[in-house]
């Protein structure tokens, strides 16, 4: 009722890069919840090579970005926002941004950032711009100039009470997601720790493109016995993925070392009630950690807990739930008087 009430009939103009489709679930709420939305990608590319570039040295990419924002402003010119949102902005320019608050100078500019500030260097430039800012990183919150205020991530509708569709149990432990850093290492050791337990593992492993397959083969010690047969380079479409963690009793997440904020398969666990076996240390300090839930691993000194795969989930407060889902995380971002 609180988001409804503060979403119907307005115009949101959303920008969001195209990670995993959350841009899109997060329109398809807002709209649920009665806004007008449009979405645009906030990068101008999204192949191997335009990404890297915006994150390794973006003026390298300076025109295509400033076209592909010129463009879209352009087709803006007679629409009226009450809201502008980005989502972990990366690729606009200050210019750009400058250029989009004079075309809509009613609008509230929202920006949230679910990577760390320190992954996102460019994005510093532009926090000046925003009349609220957010982010899932602890640290970056703490630092006054950068005037961000604290909020982890969300859970899709459709990670609701997965322990209830009826699987049988047939995963001790499943992990789904990108490589990098030393996740590769940390999952083989995972695997050997829980082999000799006799507990069935199944891992996912997707890499964005062969090219980065072969990067880390090359320049990673760890990835010199690794097949690319191991490896997938399409996603886990979310139908499956859904399939897979309600067949599993426990899920796994690694962060990166560099990363205290929360992941959001982390929190998506919280929605789908599953057991967590994570390396993020940080989780001990959060209002839904419990260790009959969750636990915490060594990065240095991999260990598993047998008696961890044997126990159930315990339930959280019903307040806690809310607050980690979709629609409790979008009314912070627009009903809190920050």
């Amino acid at each position: 009722m609180i988001l409804s009430k503060a979403l119907s009939n307005k115009n949101i103009l959303l920008f969001s890069p195209q990670f995993f489709g959350y841009g899109l679930e997060v329109a398809s709420k807002m709209r649920e919840k009665g806004a007008r939305v449009d979405y645009f990608d906030e990068r101008p590319g999204n192949d191997f090579w335009t990404k890297a570039i915006i994150r390794v040295n973006k003026s390298l990419l300076t025109r295509k970005i400033e076209n592909y924002y010129i463009e879209i402003i352009k087709k803006l010119v007679d629409d009226h926002y009450d809201f502008v949102v980005f989502l972990n902005p990366e690729a606009i320019s200050r210019n750009n941004l400058e250029l989009l608050k004079k075309s809509q100078p009613k609008a509230i500019f929202i920006m949230y950032m679910w990577d760390s500030l320190r992954n996102k260097k460019y994005t510093i430039d532009i926090l000046p711009f925003f009349d609220r800012k957010f982010s899932f990183d602890k640290g970056d919150c703490a630092n006054e100039g950068y005037g961000l205020y604290f909020r982890p991530l969300f859970f899709l509708d459709s990670y609701r009470n997965v322990d209830n569709i009826p699987h049988k149990m047939a995963i001790d432990l499943f992990f789904v997601g990108t490589l990098h850093s030393d996740r590769y290492e940390l999952l083989m050791a995972l695997r050997k720790a829980g082999e000799k337990l006799g507990k069935k593992i199944e891992f996912y492993m997707f890499f964005q493109s062969k090219v980065l397959f072969y990067l880390h083969k090359a320049l990673n010690r760890s990835f010199r016995k690794a097949k690319q047969n191991d490896f997938k380079f399409l996603p886990l479409p979310k139908d499956k993925l859904i399939e897979k963690l309600s067949s599993s009793k426990v899920i796994l997440d690694i962060q990166h070392p560099s990363q205290k904020g929360l992941t959001m398969r982390t929190i998506e666990m919280i929605g789908a009630r599953k057991k967590l076996l994570t390396t993020n240390q940080e989780i001990k300090h959060y209002d839904f950690y419990n260790p009959k839930n969750i636990y915490c691993l060594d990065r240095a000194k991999i260990e598993l807990e047998p008696h961890f795969f044997e126990t159930p989930y315990v339930d959280l407060e019903a307040s806690l739930y809310h607050k980690y889902s979709i629609e409790g995380w979008l009314e912070d971002l627009f009903c809190a008087t920050h």
